[in-house]
Parts: structure tokens; sequence; C-alpha cells
């Protein structure tokens, strides 16, 4: 399987929107990367559908920590959809 086939499918997986909880952006969406793939790209985790989610760039960016601005509320709100309780009043 490809990287564009995983990305797709990942895609259909996520209704075409960031998968970040209370994120509902369907605009600059990439693939990433739950487990990293290493410099070399790791096969095993690269084409590993469960490795993988849909994130807004904005998302992503946090995730991978080259965003900081906000990063404590979108981790905040990471949490909050982990544990599957109500969005915080901000």
């Amino acid at each position: 399987m490809s990287l564009s086939e995983i990305r797709e499918e990942a895609m259909q997986r996520a209704g075409g929107k960031c998968e970040w909880p209370y994120c509902n952006d369907n605009k600059w969406l990439e693939l990433a990367h739950i487990q990293g793939i290493g410099m070399g790209g790791n096969p095993k985790r690269k084409f590993d559908i469960n490795n993988v989610c849909i994130l807004c760039k904005h998302h992503h960016d946090v995730y991978d920590g080259r965003q900081r601005v906000g990063a404590s509320v979108a981790y905040r709100e990471l949490l909050m959809g982990y544990l599957n309780r109500e969005r915080l009043i901000t």
C-alpha cells in the first residue's frame, strides 16, 4: 500500500476533517504519524493505517512541536477529547 493510499483511507476515516478533538477544520489537512517513523521512514510504522491520523496544519504543527502559540489550549482540548469530557468554557 502506498502512502497516498494510506492518506486516502485515513481521510475517509476522518470524514474529511481534522481528527483533533473539537476541531472541524477541513482545510490544509495533513497526514500525521502518531509514532515517529524516523529519518529512514520505518516501513512498518510509515504504512500502518493505525499509526496515522489526519490533522489540520495548525494541530499537526502543535503535535510535532513546531508551533508553541496556542499549544497549551490545543493539548487541553486533546486531553478532554481523550477523556471524553465536555469542552471547557474559555
